[in-house]
């Protein structure tokens, strides 16, 4: 079982909250876990009707998932309010372009049922409009607000390691997911960023893939397949690597150091930082690696019930008679 946690997460919500406008530094990573995910997908024969991104940040995800499911309805949870605002606010352009689209080729008739044109998706040939409004929502992962066994697609891209309370979240992913649904997410691994603990820098405690895989069993899906990939990033510049580094997310530990770092104190560790990074090559990239944690597992037929227990069937037998 997942080590208990070393996070608080109200802090949590307040490095994302504080980071939301410059959230776009993290992409170089977040798209690129999110492709091999997308690409997973091909692999499986599902059509929800429902899908869950929790975790979903600035939304990027809930628009490729619209995209690729139209007919379905795809909610964006996230801890953060500003992300949340953020993301509403970047789906705007997006539904504006669709509109425009669908008034260029359909004409007057299209723009007298614009605004009632179904979610289900659009004309062939006009792009899929990403979530309409009210379909990203501020919540807790750890206390997800669905009915039971109301999503059939639950999608988490690299938030699942700032979960404070994995097995509480886990529970959540269980109670709300359909029999037969499908969960896929990602997560960075124990030996992300390695290179920079070696020099001494305090980070949050990571998680073990294998950790997780028995976590899910424990929660009762089926067969959890867990594997894992390392992504080496590099840069040339110190001071782009920490602001980049930081777009994925601060320091939310609860043992965390109090008060404000001043730039003289941050500046020498990273000045202390990048030359153990270049301890080889003092002129060479400065290197770091991310592991990348998949999983996915499939929620049985038959859910296991709240307590811990399974349901039983009883079920007469071919050659019974009745009397």
């Amino acid at each position: 079982m997942p080590e208990p946690s070393d996070l608080d997460r109200l802090a949590v919500r307040r490095q994302f909250d504080r980071r939301a406008e410059s959230a776009g530094r993290a992409d170089f990573l977040l798209r690129e876990v999110e492709r091999r995910m997308i690409e997973r997908l091909d692999l499986v024969r599902l059509t929800p009707s429902r899908v869950l991104d929790i975790g979903c940040g600035l939304g990027d995800g809930v628009r490729r998932l619209r995209v690729r499911w139209p007919q379905a309805e795809v909610i964006g949870l996230d801890f953060s309010p500003r992300r949340i605002d953020q993301a509403i606010r970047l789906d705007r352009p997006a539904r504006q372009s669709w509109t425009q689209a669908l008034l260029q080729r359909f004409g007057a008739r299209a723009q007298r049922e614009t605004a009632a044109a179904p979610a289900a998706g659009s004309p062939a040939g006009v792009p899929a409009p990403s979530a309409p409004l009210g379909r990203y929502l501020v919540a807790d992962a750890h206390q997800l607000p669905f009915q039971a066994s109301s999503v059939d697609l639950l999608w988490s891209n690299l938030a699942f390691h700032w979960f404070d309370d994995v097995p509480a979240a886990i529970d959540q992913w269980y109670r709300v997911i359909r029999p037969d649904g499908l969960l896929m997410f990602s997560a960075l691994g124990v030996d992300t960023l390695h290179e920079l603990r070696q020099t001494g820098l305090a980070m949050q405690s990571l998680p073990d893939l294998h950790d997780i895989g028995d976590a899910l069993v424990q929660a009762g899906f089926a067969e959890p397949v867990m594997d894992a990939q390392r992504l080496t990033v590099t840069w040339t510049d110190p001071a782009t690597m920490l602001a980049e580094l930081r777009g994925l997310g601060g320091d939310a530990r609860r043992g965390r150091a109090r008060g404000l770092t001043t730039p003289r104190r941050r500046d020498a560790a990273l000045k202390a930082a990048a030359a153990r990074l270049r301890a080889q090559d003092p002129l060479g990239p400065l290197s770091i690696t991310f592991e990348i944690i998949y999983g996915h597992a499939w929620c049985g037929p038959k859910k296991r019930l709240p307590d811990g227990y399974s349901p039983i069937e009883f079920r007469a037998s071919p050659g019974s008679v009745k009397r």
